[in-house]
């Protein structure tokens, strides 16, 4: 699924180009070669609407194009259309890409361009322009929505917004927004697996400093998040600190420290990470009491393995309530029911940072 997925981005690109250049070589056409009388030369060069006439220039349509062996304007557009889209045209992320041709094609033609460019359509792909026509209704009805919310989409943050988007593509395009909208798709899915590289490669990176591991992950965050649509990561504090405390490499390091050691070095990390004097004291405050809580659990399980291996059946079971109870008092039915489901809350791996 995903090389059938990375196929289908390369080429959304190509046929990108397609358009581009297509679009282009109309515009060169206009203003170098067989221009209609309708288009007049202004002093920059440029070609002016002023004396446009929808009757005499629908007329060149028909004629036969002076010059031996010359193609006339429709016959080029129809055989550059064939020649960039034949292959995919079926697809609608392919038929999406003729909108901005057909706009170009509407904005010469402001009083029968619609018109124009349909002909053109039918003739270039016969059994598919009616539905190419309405996949594009579709991308003006996004637009047109996109216009009309555009304060409403402002407003919001870039989860929000992104959300709304995507909601909208689907609704229109169902599963094919997200080819047709692939170049985005692609660069979210390149900032997931830039960041997964790094963190898969500061893992095992025990041979580097949590300085230099620190400086890595945050590098890369800049680099795949600035300016992007997931530019709120960067203000996730919070998450982004329980990634890094996450790295293997990094718990490594701080299981090395002693006490009072390692507390020091989790605010200097805190601190690196951004977070303000005041809540680098609430989260130390927040870890003693979870040093605390860790140490009574690891206590509980020392003696809890004594008693598994001295009692059994009743006596096993009771002996077992009075050990809950003296250790974790009114959490004590909780931690008896994590037990009766196998879960034992200390058997967890300790994650310094985080829990």
């Amino acid at each position: 699924m995903k090389t059938l997925f990375a196929g289908k981005v390369k080429k959304s690109r190509s046929l990108f180009a397609g358009i581009i250049i297509l679009s282009a070589l109309f515009f060169l056409y206009f203003i170098f070669a067989d221009r209609p009388e309708d288009f007049q030369p202004v002093s920059d060069g440029t070609a002016s609407m002023a004396g446009y006439n929808p009757n005499r220039l629908q007329a060149s349509y028909s004629e036969k194009p002076a010059g031996k062996n010359a193609l006339s304007l429709e016959d080029r557009l129809v055989a550059e259309l064939q020649q960039y889209y034949a292959n995919t045209i079926s697809e609608k992320s392919t038929q999406a890409l003729l909108f901005r041709f057909k706009n170009f094609i509407t904005g010469l033609y402001p009083k029968d361009g619609e018109k124009r460019f349909y002909a053109i359509l039918k003739r270039a792909f016969p059994d598919l322009a009616d539905e190419i026509m309405l996949t594009l209704q579709k991308m003006e009805q996004y637009n047109k929505w996109l216009d009309e919310n555009k304060r409403a989409i402002f407003g919001l943050n870039d989860l929000e917004k992104q959300g709304m988007l995507w909601q909208k593509r689907r609704d229109l395009f169902g599963d094919d927004a997200d080819i047709i909208w692939s170049e985005e798709v692609l660069a979210y899915e390149k900032r997931k697996q830039e960041m997964k590289d790094t963190l898969r490669m500061l893992d095992g990176s025990n041979d580097t400093t949590i300085d230099e591991k620190l400086a890595v992950f945050k590098g890369t965050l800049s680099q795949a998040y600035e300016g992007s649509p997931e530019a709120y990561i960067l203000e996730s504090t919070d998450m982004l600190a329980k990634v890094f405390f996450g790295i293997d490499s990094v718990q490594e390091e701080l299981y090395a420290l002693k006490p009072d050691r390692r507390k020091q070095e989790i605010a200097r990390i805190r601190q690196e990470m951004g977070y303000t004097s005041d809540q680098i004291a609430e989260l130390e405050a927040r870890d003693d009491y979870r040093n605390r809580r860790w140490e009574n659990g690891l206590n509980y399980m020392q003696e809890r393995d004594r008693i598994v291996d001295e009692y059994a059946g009743a006596e096993l079971d009771e002996q077992l309530r009075i050990l809950r109870e003296k250790y974790f008092k009114h959490e004590a039915k909780t931690i008896k029911l994590e037990e009766k489901d196998g879960f034992f809350r200390y058997e967890r791996q300790r994650i310094y940072g985080r829990n």
